[in-house]
């Protein structure tokens, strides 16, 4: 018998104008109930569209109006104080040699004995002996020239000795010879007399020139003489200028250190042969040192206009006054300082390269640093830190670190007005900066009494009005005692501000 499934499986299919018949007759009724809930929701849905369209409906928008700016825009200022005494511009320098010697060898010889000390690194005394040469050759010398001139001096005797005994032979020819003219003139007489003949005339005549030429000669002598001692003196004087020579020659083959300094080279050995002018050591003085430091233009100028003597006016490119400096090295946790004081300007002027002036400071005691433990030395190739104590004859003000502005600026309340006045950042004193106004002459009097705006300001112009909080000195606030600020408040043109000092905002109430 098939089942129900079968049955239906077997009847055909209906045909298409059976399926498009309505089937209304064979839905059964809805009924009342249903219909009912229908129409509630219905009503339900459009009371509540209605409802909310007529309570909840468009909103009208606030009008947004810009608040009034204040007349005056509170601030918190702080006084401009002048700055007085020293201004401290830092830089970097390295420590270079005041004194750097190179010794050569002035004679030749073979080094016989040198000095323990002639190492590199090792310090030498003043005069401490460096080198000594052989002297013997040197010592010969000496002597035979000692000889020489003594031999000089005997001849310089004789030949006095001669010219004192053709003196006095010459004395007797002139007496000869006064002698054979008085003869000569009584045989004259005697011939006008006819008492005497011709003959015995020209006898009296020839022993008259005979004394003659005797006196001449011993004359000529005694001038050959004396010209002989001029040229034993001139031998004596080229002689002793050969015995200074040689003497300094072997007091030359000794070397001395003619300053106190450190080794810094040494080529020579003992035994080892030098010819003259061989370099054989460099030392550099210890006494003093000094610091090169590269200082800008910026920083020179205050240098330049420091109250202090000047070191040198004829020196290129500017007299430098004596300004004190304290040099400052650190060797692990220890920190040590050097007094020291510019000296000069090294060189014609500015390195073309950094376009700076390469200045040297002078540092006489450089063993004298103390620390709380220990002393260190400056040596040379050091970098150390220079602290520059400028005085400069210039108007310098200091001021917080909160009143620079951008740009190297400062707000002034300059009698009620609000002045952006340019400044010229000189240096730093623990949280201050001192600054150089840009300001014009006639208006020194008004900035000077002016006070420096702190607190930040959201739009500011120059020449804006601008006004400070009445203070009570009285009365001070806890926050005021632990450095906070606390709100106060001002009466204004008819409304009232409340000003929060350490924000700088401020909140309007109308009045």
């Amino acid at each position: 018998m098939p089942t129900e499934s079968e049955s239906d499986a077997q009847d055909p299919p209906p045909s298409p104008a059976t399926a498009e018949m309505p089937q209304s007759d064979a839905s059964p009724p809805r009924s009342i109930a249903s219909v009912v809930v229908n129409v509630v929701v219905s009503v339900a849905v459009l009371a509540a569209c209605l409802f909310g369209y007529t309570f909840l409906g468009e909103r009208k928008r606030p009008q947004r109006t810009k608040p009034k700016k204040a007349a005056v825009t509170v601030v918190t200022t702080e006084a401009l104080v002048p700055h007085q005494g020293t201004v401290e511009i830092q830089a970097n320098g390295v420590v270079v040699p005041l004194r750097e010697i190179k010794l050569a060898t002035e004679v030749a010889g073979r080094i016989i004995e040198q000095s323990p000390n002639l190492r590199a690194g090792r310090i030498v005394d003043r005069d401490e002996v460096l080198i000594r040469l052989d002297p013997v050759e040197y010592e010969i010398e000496v002597e035979r020239l000692r000889a020489q001139a003594a031999q000089e001096e005997s001849e310089l005797i004789a030949a006095d000795v001669g010219i004192e005994n053709t003196k006095q032979l010459t004395v007797l020819a002139e007496q000869q010879l006064l002698i054979a003219g008085e003869e000569r003139q009584r045989i004259g007489s005697l011939v006008n007399r006819q008492a005497a003949s011709a003959s015995e005339v020209d006898v009296a005549r020839r022993a008259e020139l005979s004394a003659r030429a005797a006196l001449v000669e011993l004359q000529n002598r005694r001038r050959e003489l004396t010209a002989a001692k001029q040229l034993i003196v001139d031998k004596q004087a080229l002689t002793a200028a050969a015995l200074k020579r040689a003497e300094l020659d072997l007091k030359r083959c000794t070397v001395r250190s003619p300053i106190r300094g450190i080794v810094v080279s040494s080529t020579v050995e003992e035994q080892s042969f030098v010819s003259t002018g061989t370099d054989f050591v460099t030392i550099e003085g210890i006494s003093a040192v000094e610091v090169r430091a590269n200082l800008t233009a910026d920083q020179m100028i205050w240098i330049w206009s420091s109250r202090g003597a000047v070191n040198d006016p004829l020196q290129t490119g500017g007299p430098i006054p004596r300004v004190p400096a304290t040099i400052t090295s650190e060797f692990g946790a220890e920190e040590f300082s050097w007094p020291a004081v510019l000296e000069r300007i090294d060189g014609a002027g500015i390195e073309p390269t950094t376009r700076t002036y390469p200045c040297l400071f002078r540092v006489d005691v450089p063993e004298s640093a103390q620390s709380s433990t220990e002393s260190r030395r400056l040596t040379r190739g050091l970098f150390v830190g220079v602290s520059i104590a400028a005085d400069p004859d210039r108007s310098l003000y200091q001021v917080s670190e909160n009143a620079i502005r951008p740009g190297d600026r400062v707000w002034l309340n300059v009698d009620g007005k609000l002045n952006i006045v340019p400044v010229t950042l000189v240096s730093r004193a623990g949280r201050s900066v001192i600054v150089e106004l840009a300001t014009e002459p006639d208006a020194t009097k008004s900035i000077e009494t002016a006070g420096v705006i702190v607190s930040p300001i959201s739009d500011p112009t120059e020449g804006m009005p601008v006004g400070t909080l009445p203070q009570d000195p009285t009365s001070q606030s806890p926050n005021a005692a632990t450095g906070a600020s606390s709100p106060a408040t001002t009466l204004t043109h008819g409304h009232v501000e409340s000003v929060d000092l350490r924000s700088g905002s401020t909140a309007k109430v109308d009045g």
